[in-house]
């Protein structure tokens, strides 16, 4: 969820920031902090561990897949509440 937010937020900052400066180089620093967060994101995403296998949800090995199910134990990332 932290990515997505992170990714939906792009556009409105930037456009608001082109508002507000009139500028490229005043909205540069909006974007490196914007880039910061979507690093810190992705890596916090990719290093996320799943509950059953313990191996990393969304890697396997150098390889990050943002699908629904761990890539090494197939477990479905809503299987907390499937079982409910």
């Amino acid at each position: 969820m932290c990515l997505w937010g992170v990714l939906i937020v792009y556009l409105p900052a930037m456009w608001a920031t082109q508002k507000i400066t009139h500028s490229f180089s005043g909205s540069m620093p909006v974007f490196f902090l914007w880039f910061a967060l979507l690093l810190w994101a992705m890596a916090y995403s990719a290093t996320a561990r799943c509950p059953r296998c313990k191996n990393y949800f969304h890697m396997h090995g150098m390889m990050l897949l943002y699908l629904r199910k761990c890539l090494h134990c197939q477990l479905p990332i809503n299987a907390d509440k499937a079982s409910r």
